[in-house]
Order: C-alpha cells, then sequence, then structure tokens
C-alpha cells in the first residue's frame, strides 16, 4: 500500500506515524508545503513570550529523525496542487525548485489543516501585521518585537481578535513590557465560554495592564512612519509597533473541493465516523474536517489539537482495516492568563440557546484546595446540564488553583454520558494542598442535583424580580458595599426572627456573596410554609461578573507610585539579607502583623519578599510601608494575591542622627478603645483593628468594661473563695474569650461553631489568638476596676498581662489618642 499523507503537522503526522506502526511494509508519503513539520504550535506565543528560550525545542521532528524513527519519506515545501480521484494521482509542485511531478496513490489522507483570517480591510497588508501559524509568523513576530523593545518609547502592540491565541499572543508581549491593546468585536472575550466566566478573565487581563476595547472592529490600518495606526469602528486610533491578527481561522479546502470531495454544512470536509470522505480512497482528518459534536447537534469545525491527533489516529486505523470510529468534538480546552486559568468543555449557554436545547446551569465558588492550606482561592465553576435527568452538557472554569483538573473530571463524565448525580458520587483525590473531602466538582453535583429533585431552586442575573421580595442574608456591612437596589438585608441569624409577619405567598428572591448562605435561606423559608422561593446561583460574585457591575480593577503600577509617608533613608550596610515572608491564607490583619513583626529584626537596607494571597494586600502593604517609611521596591500580581518586595530604608535611623539640627518628631500615633461588648464577632473586630494599628506602629490601648470583660477571663485562672452573688455572675457569663457567642445567627451554638470552624478554614485568629497577639505586640489592655466590683471579678481571674484602672485611666489614655473607638 502506498499512502499519501497531505499536511505534516497535527493530524497528518500523527496518521503517517499510526499506519507505520500498523503496518511496516507500508510506503508513506507526507507532503508539507510549509518549512517545517510536526512542530508545537500551541507554543508559539510563549517562544515570542521568552518562556520558552530555545526555538528547537518548538521542532519536535524533522524528515530525518522521521525517516531513521518511522520510515517516513516527508518532504517540506512540497505542495499538492490538484488530485485526480479516478486515476488516483495527486500533482506536487516543489515550491523551491518550482517543479512538478505525479505521485500515485491506494489510498490519500487530507490533512490541510486550516489557515488565519485576514480581515478585507484597507492596509490589512502592511508590513508589521501578522499572523500566528506557524514557526515562520513567529519568528517574524519577535524580530519585530525584539528591535522595538530597544526604542525609545518601547513595544506598542495591538492584537486583533480575543480568542485564546489572541490572548496568549497579548499576556506574552505584555510580559515582555510591552503596551498591549486588544481588540475584540464581541462584547466578551474567550468565545466558549459565557459572559459571567469570561469577566472574571477580562479582570485579570486588565489588572496586569492589558487594554480591552470590546464590542469593537478594527476598520482600517495605516502607515505611521515604522509604525501602524489602526482605526477602530468607535472613532478611536491606536499606533502599534506590532499588530497580531488572531480573528479566527478558516479550514483549507481548496484541494478537497478540487478532487469533488463534499463539504459540510460549515464549510469544513465532510467525513463520517471512520474519517473517510464522500470519494473512496480519500480520507480527512484535523482542522480541515467538520466533526459531530458531543453535545449539540450537526457537525461543527473545533480546531483544537487534540481532536486532530485523534482523528488522524482513527483515520490510519481504518486505513489499515482496523474499523475504528471517531464519535465526536466536545471542544475541551484551556488558557493561561497570567496567573488565571480558564477551561472549558462541551456547550455554552449561547450554543444551547441557539440549538433549542432545554438546559438548567448551577454556579459555585469552591476554593482549589482546602483553604486552611496556604496558596489556595475561589473559582468560579459553572455547570451546565439537563433539567430533566441532569446528563451533562458543559462546564467552564476560572480561577488560579486546580481550575483545568476540574474540567478535566467533568469532561470525562461527559463523555461518558454522565449526570450531575454522578458528581455528585465521583470519589476524588484529596489533601489538603490539592483538594477538599468535598471537591469543586463533587459541590457542583451537589447542587444541581438538589435543583433537579427540587431542594432547591435558583434564580438568575436577567431574570425578573417584578413583584418580588427580594431579600439579601449577607452581613450588613457586606450588604453596604454592594446591594440591588430594592433588596432588603435581613442577616441570616436574624431570618427565623424576622419571617414571622411576612406573607407566605409573596414570591422571595434570596442571594447571598456566593449562594451558600442564601441557600440556607431558601431552605428555612421553604419549611416554614413559603411557596414561591428561589436564591441567586452564584451569589454576588456571579451577579456582578454577569452584569459587570463589579469593583474596579487593583491598579498595581498607581499603587508603587505613592510616595512614602516618611521620607526613605538608605543606609549602606556591609551586607544585606532578603527574608521570604510567606503569608498565603492569612486573613487580614495576619500579613500585616507578620510583615511589621519581620522587618522589625531588620537592619536598613534588608529586604522582604512577602507573598500574600489576599489582595487587599496590594491596598495594605503600601499602606503600611508608607505610614513606616519602609521603601515598597515591587508589587505584583501572585494568583489570586500578590508579592511584593519591603525594603528597611533606616527612617528611624534617619531621624535619630538629624534629632539635634531638626525640630522634634511628632508623636507616636495611637488609638484608644472601649470595648462593652462580650459579643464574638464584636470583639474580633475590635482586636483585628487592634492589631492593624500595632503592626502600622501605633499605641494602642483597649479598655474592658462590662461584658466586655469577659474576653480577658483567664480559663485557667487559680479556685478562689468567692461570694454567693459573685459564684453566680461567673456561672451566667463566659469563662474566657472563647467562650464568647455570636452576636446575630449564634442558633444555640451551631452559628458560633459553623463561624469558628469557618475561620480556622480561612487562616483567621481566634479570639484568644487575636487577643495574644495584641499583648505580645504591645498593646495595653485595660480592665475597669468599677465593672470588676459590681461583678465580683478579682485580678487573679484575668489573663496575665492586663492592666487596671478606672475612667481617668481612660481619659488620660485617649487624650493622647488620634481616635477612639467603642465597641
Amino acid at each position: 500500500m502506498k499512502l499519501v499523507v497531505v499536511g505534516g503537522v497535527a493530524a497528518g503526522m500523527s496518521l503517517a506515524a499510526r499506519v507505520r506502526r500498523l503496518d511496516e511494509d507500508a510506503e508513506i508519503l507526507v507532503l508539507e508545503r510549509g518549512h517545517h513539520v510536526s512542530f508545537a504550535n500551541c507554543g508559539l506565543p510563549y517562544h515570542v513570550g521568552e518562556v520558552i528560550k530555545d526555538r528547537d525545542r518548538l521542532v519536535l521532528q524533522t524528515p530525518q529523525s522521521l525517516a531513521q524513527s518511522l520510515n517516513l519519506d516527508v518532504r517540506l515545501r512540497h505542495e499538492v496542487i490538484d488530485v485526480d480521484a479516478g486515476s488516483r494521482n495527486v500533482t506536487v509542485r516543489d515550491l523551491d525548485s518550482g517543479r512538478e511531478f505525479i505521485e500515485h496513490y491506494d489510498e490519500l489522507a487530507l490533512c490541510m489543516g486550516a489557515s488565519a483570517i485576514i480581515p478585507p480591510i484597507p492596509g490589512v497588508d502592511l508590513p508589521g501585521i501578522h499572523v500566528l501559524r506557524s514557526l515562520s509568523d513567529m519568528d517574524q513576530i519577535k524580530q519585530r518585537a525584539d528591535k522595538a523593545l530597544t526604542s525609545p518609547h518601547g513595544l506598542r502592540a495591538l492584537v486583533v481578535g480575543a480568542g485564546f491565541i489572541g490572548l496568549e499572543a497579548a499576556e506574552n508581549l505584555r510580559e515582555r513590557g510591552a503596551d498591549v491593546h486588544v481588540v475584540e468585536m464581541a462584547p466578551q472575550i474567550l468565545p466558549p465560554v459565557d459572559r459571567e466566566i469570561a469577566a472574571d478573565a477580562e479582570r485579570t487581563m486588565r489588572s496586569h495592564g492589558i487594554k480591552l476595547h470590546l464590542g469593537t472592529a478594527a476598520t482600517a490600518f495605516d502607515a505611521d512612519g515604522p509604525a501602524i495606526t489602526a482605526t477602530l469602528d468607535d472613532g478611536s486610533r491606536i499606533t502599534a509597533d506590532l499588530v497580531v491578527l488572531a480573528i479566527g481561522v478558516r479550514p483549507l479546502t481548496e484541494l478537497a473541493v478540487a478532487a469533488g470531495v463534499e463539504l459540510g454544512a460549515r464549510g469544513g470536509v465532510k467525513v463520517d465516523n471512520h474519517q473517510r470522505t464522500t470519494i473512496e480512497h480519500i480520507w480527512a482528518a484535523g482542522d480541515v474536517v467538520e466533526s459531530p459534536h458531543t453535545v449539540l447537534p450537526g457537525h461543527h469545525l473545533v480546531p483544537l489539537a487534540g481532536p486532530a491527533n485523534r482523528q488522524g489516529r482513527v483515520a490510519a486505523e481504518n486505513i489499515c482495516g482496523r474499523e475504528t470510529s471517531y464519535d465526536s468534538t466536545q471542544g475541551t480546552s484551556v488558557v493561561k492568563l497570567f496567573t488565571m486559568t480558564v477551561a472549558a468543555t462541551g456547550a455554552n449557554s449561547r450554543q444551547l440557546q441557539a440549538a433549542g436545547i432545554d438546559f438548567s446551569m448551577v454556579h459555585v465558588h469552591p476554593t482549589g484546595h482546602a483553604g486552611y492550606y496556604p496558596g489556595t482561592s475561589p473559582m468560579h465553576l459553572k455547570v451546565l446540564f439537563s433539567p430533566d435527568d441532569g446528563r451533562l452538557l458543559g462546564a467552564q472554569c476560572a480561577g488560579f488553583d486546580g481550575v483545568e483538573k476540574r474540567i478535566d473530571v467533568i469532561a470525562t463524565a461527559l463523555r461518558m454520558g454522565g449526570s450531575v448525580f454522578d458528581l455528585e458520587k465521583l470519589e476524588l483525590s484529596y489533601a489538603p494542598p490539592y483538594g477538599s473531602a468535598k471537591d469543586p466538582v463533587n459541590m457542583a453535583g451537589f447542587l444541581a442535583s438538589n435543583t433537579i429533585l427540587g431542594d432547591a431552586r435558583l434564580w438568575y442575573p436577567g431574570d425578573s424580580l417584578e413583584g418580588c421580595r427580594v431579600i439579601d442574608v449577607r452581613e450588613p456591612t457586606e450588604f453596604d458595599v454592594w446591594h440591588l437596589d430594592g433588596s432588603e438585608n435581613v442577616p441570616l441569624g436574624t431570618l427565623r426572627e424576622a419571617l414571622t409577619d411576612w406573607d407566605r405567598e409573596q414570591p422571595v428572591r434570596l442571594l447571598c456573596a456566593v449562594g451558600f448562605r442564601s441557600y440556607l435561606a431558601h431552605r428555612i423559608l421553604v419549611q416554614r410554609g413559603f411557596t414561591d422561593i428561589a436564591f441567586l446561583s452564584g451569589g454576588s460574585a456571579t451577579y456582578r461578573a454577569w452584569t459587570g457591575d463589579q469593583p474596579d480593577v487593583v491598579d498595581l503600577s498607581a499603587i508603587i507610585s505613592q510616595e512614602p509617608l516618611i521620607a526613605p533613608f538608605t543606609a549602606a550596610p556591609t551586607e544585606t539579607q532578603t527574608v521570604d515572608l510567606d503569608c498565603t491564607g492569612l486573613a487580614c490583619p495576619g500579613p500585616i502583623m507578620r510583615l511589621s513583626e519581620t522587618m522589625k529584626g531588620l537592619r536598613p537596607g534588608d529586604e522582604i519578599v512577602a507573598t500574600v494571597s489576599d489582595m487587599g494586600f496590594a491596598a495594605d502593604g503600601p499602606a503600611w510601608a508608607r505610614r513606616n517609611g519602609h521603601e515598597l521596591v515591587s508589587l505584583e500580581q501572585s494568583g489570586a494575591g500578590v508579592r511584593a518586595v519591603f525594603r528597611h530604608s533606616g527612617a528611624v535611623v534617619a531621624q535619630a542622627a538629624a534629632a539635634s539640627a531638626a525640630p522634634a518628631p511628632s508623636a507616636k500615633a495611637k488609638n484608644s478603645f472601649v470595648v462593652f461588648s462580650g459579643d464574638m464577632d464584636k470583639m474580633i473586630a475590635a482586636f483585628i483593628i487592634a492589631n492593624g494599628a500595632l503592626a502600622l506602629g501605633n499605641d494602642v490601648s483597649m479598655f474592658f468594661t462590662f461584658w466586655g470583660l469577659n474576653a480577658l477571663r483567664d480559663p485557667k485562672a487559680p479556685k478562689r473563695d468567692m461570694k454567693p452573688m459573685d459564684k453566680m455572675f461567673k456561672a451566667m457569663m463566659p469563662s474566657g474569650a472563647d467562650a464568647l457567642t455570636l452576636s446575630q445567627m449564634n442558633m444555640g451554638g451551631a452559628g458560633t461553631a459553623m463561624i469558628k470552624n469557618v475561620m480556622k478554614q480561612h487562616n483567621v485568629p481566634s479570639v484568644p489568638e487575636l487577643i495574644q497577639s495584641a499583648i505580645d505586640g504591645g498593646a495595653r489592655l485595660i480592665a475597669c476596676t468599677m465593672t470588676m466590683d459590681l461583678l465580683g471579678i478579682d485580678k487573679s481571674d484575668l489573663l496575665p498581662g492586663v492592666d487596671f484602672g478606672g475612667v481617668a485611666t481612660f481619659l488620660d489614655e485617649a487624650g493622647d489618642s488620634q481616635t477612639t473607638l467603642f465597641i
């Protein structure tokens, strides 16, 4: 048998190699019109960005290596220009010499792939405008980028198209320091995912300095000296040194049409499930063909490397007499966008709606691994399924930790015809660094199954709320930051009391931050006789991503540019050291406290490299540095948080040296607290603020009176003789900080236990730990002696290190304070 393969990249080389492994005697000729065969085209953007520094690593095979290992006759720069299916001959042109010749075949495989779409707009053929499909394209782009980076203005880049290749190109150019604009005609980036998932990715791109122009198209390109100016349909103009066109691809079907092969409805080569075309002895595979979709009706063009390789293998087996089928393509894909990962499988909402397929969906925001283990962050996972039987239809996910793992699990279940009930039952690997006992996949399965069984009913952004009572069950502080217009704030802990006089027939729509608390509220209301209840899928996190009503992107470069509050003094010690400070998993004010404590032990010129998973540190860290006169050297996003470098400035040394020649420095800032409440949540707030103030270098005094004194009780206090009234007071009140309960949502102790567990999972210190941190940090804790007398509390009943005083003591402390808080 003589096999001629047209095209020598993914599908073509997979096909040829498989035929050789099955038939040692076959004569196999591979004709590739390009300069390279079997190269890693998915790696092209990463060489432009110099992540992959060695270009040769993208060249997986050469004609020589393929001849040696597989006895393949591979000819580069050879283009098939005609097919005579009757005589089974192909006409071949040697592109270097111009010579044409005829090759006979017994079997012919068409694996030409696809070509980049170039829009028919003025100036699109100007130098400096490129596509990224081959190693030659990559070389030209990199050479132009390298040259522009040495210019005074640096590299200015424009990427047209926000699919995978376009965004990978944008990321890699930005990583090299380019000023990057991305223009996309659609209202979102990443067509394979839905709007709310794309919104998370858009925020990440913008936070890294990518300028997105969505719902916009380029209408013309004009030469501007060596640069190019693009005109957009909104009237704006962008000047760039380099333009990358990444609008999409179309199958290269000209040769197939010339051979008389039929095309499908979407313009690709029509094949059966054995990869046979409509003409005998002609096969096709890869980006040039249309394939059945696993979820959607009809055949589709899905230009991905995985399906191309598998189609080549199926075609090879059938050519060699093995009946093997290629069943479908489900479009499983993944992309890295700086520190974020976005992945998808199956169909998205737009595709299902266009196909008239009824579907339901759920959104969950679990962490990538156990929350108490450092280095994780929430992901945004969306699962689409049949509302009748739960059959999986698709899934999408965006996040920083374990995203592709979850999509691969769901892709496998979808391929096997699984349902959301199967996701519930999956037994997935678990250890704190890698996952959770209830994996995100399980969590999505639980919620989706609940909706089918009637235990949960969801509402979505865009649903009408007319006539509904909208109840937000978050805490008041969360509600104050953002809430839906017309919604009422009824915290979950107060819901049972509040609902007693509600109209049980009026529709109620619930929401919270990510959907968990509103699900609990849903179950309460359903079991209290309410008839029309639903809660928001994914909570406000999904709603705000879906609608675009999100906080502004943190501009890290703007934060770094702010001046310190105290001018840094650069000392020149003989030796300096760098300290790595891992604060991943720590909640506020933990990172600031550790930063402050570590800096105290360093000398001028020493540096701290702090890695913090809490994105709030992007503002807290620079504020701490400015307040304490230290230098913020760098600040960049790292995963869901930040990586910051601080340098000990020696400001204190400088001030001491100049004390005799300069006015005395202003007094050290001081904060005073009156702690009246004995509620656990209020005590947490008091000590978080106090520890934060200590970390900023402030003096702190805390005056404990009445119920607040219970937090200072020592559970290990020695026994003593007590009056009957004193014994009664002791029995009625908490025996220390760990015995405090919540002011809201205590629920007979269940709510308090739940909060303690959540705090532990998120590495938030307990109240006793917060108190000890404040004492260790130098806070002055003062017990009100008048209250002690009233409640029968003795000095021996309280923690070591507590001072004692009355109103005068407090007023003296408050008189020196910049702020006084009553809690």
